[in-house]
């Protein structure tokens, strides 16, 4: 199952998705299972501060993104 986000890359909407462990990421995800306590909050942590880094960054480029 592709990340949630290639429909809407497909389209033309800029998106990121963070690399993730596979190895038990599809056991959960979008399934009834898919609940707060299978938070692991040291990997929402690592993923908050990549998506501050990520944003920093693109705010302060000199000029946009392609289109």
């Amino acid at each position: 199952m592709p990340p949630t986000s290639d429909a809407l890359t497909q389209k033309g909407v800029p998106s990121f998705a963070p690399w993730f462990d596979t190895r038990t990421y599809f056991n959960y995800h979008h399934t009834a299972a898919d609940t707060f306590d299978k938070i692991k909050p040291n990997e929402l942590a690592e993923n908050g501060a990549l998506m501050a880094v990520l944003a920093y960054g693109l705010a302060n480029l000199e000029q946009p993104l392609p289109r």
